[in-house]
């Protein structure tokens, strides 16, 4: 049996699987250990040629920065985590219409109803990639959820944004939207998607396991729908217990 309640002063982000495949080749790492490729090959200066003011047929070799030496990508490196693509995913899209495969390693996407969404991406499609993720974080700290977008370069996709925490909801999948043009595309497995940073100054540590399925299911919402609203009544309930606290004479509030 697993634990997941640190006491600690950091904020101990604890996150599940149940499939091995997902555990030994994308684990959950830190942002630091993530950097694009393209990123790493780069040197931190480059040399370019200009036209010099007095004399249009001479160009001046100088030297520029790179995205290397650029200090916001690497202070943003510094915080938070990655979450990679734990399979292959291939779409073709035609006539407003899109198939997509996916690698058994990983439950079917799912797609929600363009209703949902009224006028909103018109020109988009949607997705939601359902991770074999799930995370667990006490003190109900708060992420900022959004695009690898560093590592999204040969892909034209959106990564929807938001804020979570994990206390109350466990589920990490991925809604991402994509253009309705005719073609065919691969998100390969390994290819970071998301980047979330706490909203913290606490110190991050992750802590990876691999659990069974009857483990996993019960940290997962998505295992359990017993109302006809769908996890949104699901997470209301147990926040109200959460807040009702622990009985003075059983420990449990329910005890």
């Amino acid at each position: 049996m697993f634990s997941f309640f640190h006491r600690t002063p950091e904020i101990n982000l604890d996150c599940f699987t149940h499939s091995n495949a997902t555990y030994m080749t994308t684990p959950i790492v830190k942002a630091s250990k993530a950097f694009p490729d393209w990123w790493l090959k780069l040197k931190p200066y480059t040399p370019t040629f200009h036209h010099t003011p007095d004399n249009p047929y001479h160009l001046s070799r100088e030297h520029e920065m790179t995205a290397r030496d650029c200090y916001s990508i690497r202070e943003l490196y510094k915080k938070g985590i990655i979450l990679e693509n734990w399979c292959d995913i291939s779409f073709r899209l035609e006539n407003g219409f899109f198939n997509y495969w996916y690698a058994a390693n990983s439950d079917k996407p799912e797609v929600h109803p363009r209703e949902q969404l009224g006028e909103g991406f018109p020109n988009f499609h949607h997705i939601k990639l359902v991770s074999p993720w799930a995370f667990r974080e006490k003190t109900g700290a708060k992420f900022l959820w959004f695009g690898a977008e560093w590592s999204l370069d040969k892909l034209e996709i959106k990564v929807l944004p938001g804020i979570i925490n994990f206390d109350i909801i466990s589920q990490v999948n991925v809604n991402i939207m994509f253009h309705m043009r005719d073609g065919t595309f691969t998100i390969p497995i390994g290819n970071p998607l998301v980047h979330l940073v706490p909203l913290s100054e606490k110190n991050l540590k992750i802590h990876n396991h691999l659990v069974t399925q009857e483990e996993f299911n019960k940290l997962s919402l998505s295992s359990n729908k017993p109302s006809f609203f769908g996890s949104r009544k699901t997470i209301q309930l147990r926040k109200r217990n959460k807040e009702r606290g622990t009985c003075p004479f059983h420990g449990d509030a329910n005890g």
